[in-house]
C-alpha cells in the first residue's frame, strides 16, 4: 500500500495541496506518483504556466492547453524530489469517473485528491468530485483539505 499513488490535479490550491502531500508520502515510502488532470472540454485559453517540452504535444485544443500547463507545473514541483512519476492528461466533461478509470488501468494502490471542504450535505448537491471518488474508488482515497 502506498507504493503507487494518483494524485489528482486541476489548478486549483486544494489540488496543490493534494500533490504535495502525494509527494511527500511518496518520497516516505519510496513510491510512485500517477499525477492526473482531466481538463474539461470546451475551456478557454489563457496563457499563465510555461508548457513543458515533453508535455505539450498537440496543443491546437485549449483543454489540452490548460491541462498540459497544469501537468507542466505539476512536473517542475516534483522534478526537483526525485520522484518518479508519470504524468496523464485526459479531456473529459466528468472528472471522477476519469479518476477512477485511471487508478484501475495504472493498479494505483491509493487515490490522493484535494477538496474545498463542502459538507456531505452540501457536496452531494453540488456533485462533489471528491465524493464521488470516494463513492466508488476500488483503493483507499486519502483527501486533503
Amino acid at each position: 500500500m502506498l507504493k503507487k499513488l494518483l494524485v489528482a490535479i486541476d489548478g486549483s490550491e486544494y489540488s496543490w495541496r493534494a500533490l504535495e502531500y502525494a509527494g511527500a508520502v511518496a518520497k516516505m515510502t519510496g513510491g510512485e506518483l500517477v499525477v492526473l488532470t482531466v481538463a474539461k472540454d470546451g475551456l478557454t485559453h489563457t496563457p499563465s504556466l510555461p508548457l513543458e517540452g515533453e508535455l505539450a504535444g498537440d496543443v491546437n485544443e485549449p483543454a489540452m492547453q490548460v491541462g498540459n500547463e497544469v501537468l507542466g507545473a505539476a512536473k517542475h514541483l516534483l522534478d526537483k524530489q526525485g520522484i518518479p512519476c508519470s504524468y496523464t492528461l485526459v479531456i473529459g466533461s466528468r472528472p471522477a469517473p476519469e479518476i477512477i478509470k485511471c487508478c484501475r488501468k495504472e493498479h494505483c494502490d491509493t487515490i490522493v485528491i484535494g477538496t474545498r471542504g463542502f459538507g456531505a450535505i452540501e457536496g452531494l448537491f453540488k456533485n462533489s468530485v471528491s465524493h464521488i471518488v470516494i463513492e466508488n474508488s476500488p483503493v483507499p482515497v486519502i483527501v486533503i483539505k
